[in-house]
């Protein structure tokens, strides 16, 4: 188990967080621009009667993207919801071991995501798929390839956190 030099872990470690917090920053931001247009949106069907179009379809595929990029991150800072009922009560290593199951099934959850998404992503590439109503279509194949994306980096993510789970029991002295 403790056969990985710590620096090589450490040095994962550091590119797991920098990259999921990248990912955190790139949501931030497109959270930001939805908020923008939606603002856009209501001002211009309040005070010019004209709202801007194709704001429904860019929301309802922006909403699945800002929360998977999200989710890296949040796995690294150990910020899921969790009841410490029986938790608390455990020993360092049990608390570990059931981090490490918890996260084992999260990865699983994760990559199960990517391969159930990978044929709908490579369909959608092909037939390179809108969503609209005629006015405004809206491009889901780079969503479809996030979701993939981000169930692969879900997947390293909580990999890595078992890893930590296993290897650093002290942490939950």
């Amino acid at each position: 188990m403790n056969n990985t030099n710590p620096i090589e872990a450490t040095k994962v470690e550091v590119v797991c967080k920098s990259f999921s917090s990248a990912l955190n920053v790139v949501s931030a931001c497109w959270l930001f621009s939805i908020a923008v247009l939606i603002l856009y949106d209501v001002l211009g069907r309040e005070v010019f009667g004209e709202p801007f179009h194709g704001t429904n379809e860019i929301v309802s595929n922006s909403v699945l993207s800002i929360l998977m990029l999200q989710l890296p991150l949040t796995i690294i800072n150990r910020s899921s919801l969790r009841t410490t009922i029986v938790y608390g009560k455990l020993s360092p290593k049990g608390k570990a071991i059931v981090e490490a199951l918890s996260y084992l099934l999260a990865a699983l959850i994760f990559l199960g995501i990517a391969y159930g998404s990978w044929e709908n992503m490579i369909e959608s590439w092909d037939i390179l798929e809108q969503e609209g109503s005629g006015v405004v279509e809206i491009p889901v194949y780079p969503i479809r390839t996030l979701v993939v994306f981000i169930g692969i980096i879900g997947g390293a993510v909580c990999s890595l956190m078992i890893y930590n789970s296993l290897s650093k029991s002290e942490q939950f002295e």
